[in-house]
């Protein structure tokens, strides 16, 4: 019965979860990864882990938007060089989108992001995109908050140099 009812509450969370953060974690991983697509495939992935995992996480939202990327990374992994080609091109391959609705802006931005070093973008995605504090990423990605506030800073200092040269 116990088992059940924490099953219940895990399931409960999840719905929640669905309702309020699903559309934000899906657009931090794309951003991470550089495909919506395959985000949405992770994200989904991540939340069939997160029902049948034994421990429910604190913060459901950080854990899944780190397991959906884990779960993009490991792909990458089994075909290096798509990986590869995925971050280094960084880009939005969504035929759907409308034309219109992407501006240079935001397209410059989330190239520079892709840019960036695989610890500053990840800091970077979870902070500014998925709205997570220095204390619940360092706990998400099992670091100090002195870690995640260098490489924030790091992030911060290459997007900046970045974009100035794009916008000069």
């Amino acid at each position: 019965m116990i088992e059940v009812q924490g099953e219940a509450a895990t399931r409960r969370r999840v719905a929640a979860f669905l309702r309020n953060d699903y559309a934000r974690v899906v657009a931090a991983v794309a951003t991470h990864t550089g495909d919506k697509d395959r985000a949405e495939d992770a994200v989904q992935d991540a939340i069939v882990k997160a029902l049948s995992a034994d421990q429910e996480p604190e913060n459901l939202a950080g854990w899944i938007t780190v397991v959906a990327i884990n779960f993009i990374r490991q792909s990458w992994r089994r075909n290096e060089a798509q990986g590869r080609a995925y971050v280094r091109c960084a880009t939005w391959d969504d035929p759907s989108d409308d034309e219109s609705e992407r501006t240079v802006d935001s397209i410059a931005v989330h190239e520079a992001i892709a840019d960036l070093p695989e610890r500053q973008r990840l800091t970077v995605v979870l902070h500014y995109l998925d709205g997570l504090s220095v204390a619940e990423i360092a706990e998400t990605l099992g670091v100090s908050a002195g870690t995640v506030k260098t490489q924030l800073s790091r992030g911060r200092e290459a997007l900046a140099g970045r974009l100035k040269k794009e916008v000069a």
